[in-house]
């Protein structure tokens, strides 16, 4: 995004909205979608010449970047280990029934 693409958007904004930042997640949530708030914001020098930074209130970090493959390959297990837990309740009621016991 560009200053003037910024601009632009803010034409539309309203002077009391609070500025926030929009949080992806790599799985549905219900109601609004996660943000941060904005502390400040302030053209960038130096090594940042050419840049608009706008810094949350909290942390964000880079390492959530692995977070959505992490999230479904825990998904894949639980679901596996789901699967093996109904079949072995199935096959446990199986012997129990052909064993007699209650």
């Amino acid at each position: 995004m560009k200053i003037a693409d910024l601009k632009v958007a803010l034409q539309y904004a309203k002077d009391d909205e609070e500025v926030m930042i929009g949080i992806s997640l790599p799985y549905s949530t219900v109601g609004a979608r996660p943000m941060v708030a904005v502390k400040n914001a302030a053209s960038g020098f130096d090594w940042e010449s050419g840049r608009f930074i706008m810094n949350p209130v909290e942390e964000i970090t880079p390492a959530d970047r692995d977070f959505e493959k992490q999230f479904k390959d825990m998904e894949k297990k639980a679901g596996w280990l789901e699967y093996e837990n109904r079949a072995l309740k199935a096959q446990n009621k199986k012997l129990r029934a052909t064993f007699g016991v209650d």
